[in-house]
């Protein structure tokens, strides 16, 4: 747990500052009354008014009142430490070390208890006859001080809490968004990809002759633009919900792509327009991992054409992350699943795998945010976790997926 260099302020505001200066009046204006001290000396008034002093301090801040609690308490010791100083001191030092030990960072704060329980025998050197004094003032300081500590210590633990959980929603609102730019992208080379087709269909259609041909030609390309029009639509979706790098912290040194040096041994096609393409990316990530040592079960069951060519690049790219995970945390010795179905409303891609025993590689989850990030896109749904002793991976995404706005903020799931 790191701790935090910086001083705390005084919990309350200006409202806790009238009020330890009243209280420093009001303990004074006791005192005064009292008739036990004798305030026409200079000794007197100095009597009075040091072992408060702390309490001004505090009212200013934990730094002040620290060096004034060690100059107050240096002249309680240098005016013979007198049994009402000393008690009229205590107060002053519960309230000061107390608030001082939480309000101070960690080192400094340990550093100040010490220091104040360590002072307390030279009120015994003082005045030899104050061994009660002394006791009850050291016990008083001391808890004082773990009070103060356990409630710094705590403070601490909640702020490094709360850091992680933002560390962590950034982190995974970077990996969405980077998910959503690599889809537009790919989605603006599918429209081209529809739009040439349309091109060459409609070129062909002028020098066709029989009727039917033409037909069957003028189908295809409606079906094409139809296509090409979700797609469009799907881009300027995605294009309105991304946000600007800089909002989500991207930097250099971000990772181009969540497993990208872990995937290298996954050889891909580089085409996924055609349903033969993509089944052959889908049965090359069986092929790499039998290279690896994994003995892979593939089972592909109805018609992969149904997929469209978006959906597909989606698939392809989830297809990668899957192996890639296998390959970082699966056991070669048990055998390992891979399954693509295409259902009558939706397609489902599943993995499952027996997790390794050994040490694991580490692994910073990216892989699994990119494919939920991917996958909501879409409108489907993710699913993973171990079942009887088996890493599951599930993706069911509809058939007539749309990209979907998102309602979140910039931070993840």
């Amino acid at each position: 747990m790191r701790t935090t260099g910086q001083v705390r302020p005084l919990p309350g505001g200006w409202v806790a500052r009238v009020l330890l200066v009243l209280a420093f009046l009001g303990l004074v204006a006791l005192d005064a009354t009292g008739g036990t001290l004798e305030l026409s000396s200079p000794r007197g008034v100095a009597e009075l008014l040091l072992p408060y002093v702390p309490v001004l301090g505090l009212a200013i801040g934990p730094v002040p009142a620290t060096a004034a609690w060690f100059v107050a308490f240096a002249a309680v010791l240098a005016l013979g430490a007198q049994s009402l100083l000393v008690s009229a001191f205590a107060f002053p030092t519960i309230l000061v070390i107390g608030f001082c030990t939480y309000l101070l960072p960690w080192v400094a704060a340990a550093v100040v208890a010490a220091s104040a329980v360590a002072t307390m025998p030279l009120v015994l050197v003082a005045n030899p006859d104050g061994a009660v004094l002394a006791a009850g003032l050291a016990v008083l300081t001391l808890l004082a001080a773990v009070a103060g500590l356990t409630v710094n210590f705590f403070r601490l633990r909640s702020e490094h809490s709360e850091t992680q959980v933002r560390e962590l929603e950034e982190r995974q609102a970077r990996i969405r968004n980077e998910e959503r730019t690599r889809l537009a992208h790919e989605l603006h080379d599918i429209v081209a990809h529809d739009v040439t087709i349309i091109a060459m269909q409609a070129r062909r259609a002028e020098f066709v002759a029989d009727p039917d041909k033409t037909t069957a030609i003028l189908d295809n390309i409606g079906r094409a633009a139809q296509q090409a029009l979700q797609n469009l639509r799907s881009l300027v979706v995605l294009l309105k919900e991304d946000a600007p790098p800089t909002a989500v912290g991207v930097g250099p040194g971000d990772p181009a792509e969540p497993g990208a040096s872990t995937v290298e041994a996954l050889e891909m096609s580089g085409e996924t327009t055609t349903a033969a393409a993509f089944v052959r990316d889908f049965h090359g990530v069986g092929d790499a991992l039998e290279r690896a040592g994994f003995t892979a079960h593939l089972t592909t069951t109805g018609a992969v054409s149904r997929v469209p060519t978006s959906l597909r690049q989606a698939l392809r790219r989830t297809v990668r992350e899957l192996g890639t995970n296998i390959l970082k945390h699966g056991d070669a010795a048990a055998p390992v699943e891979l399954r693509l179905t295409v259902g009558p409303d939706s397609v489902t891609l599943a993995s499952t795998n027996v997790v390794a025993t050994a040490a694991p590689i580490s692994s910073s989850l990216t892989g699994l945010e990119a494919m939920r990030a991917r996958c909501e896109v879409f409108g489907g749904e993710l699913t993973a976790g171990a079942h009887d002793g088996r890493w599951r991976t599930t993706m069911t995404i509809p058939l007539d997926a749309r990209v979907r706005p998102t309602t979140e903020g910039v931070p993840n799931a």
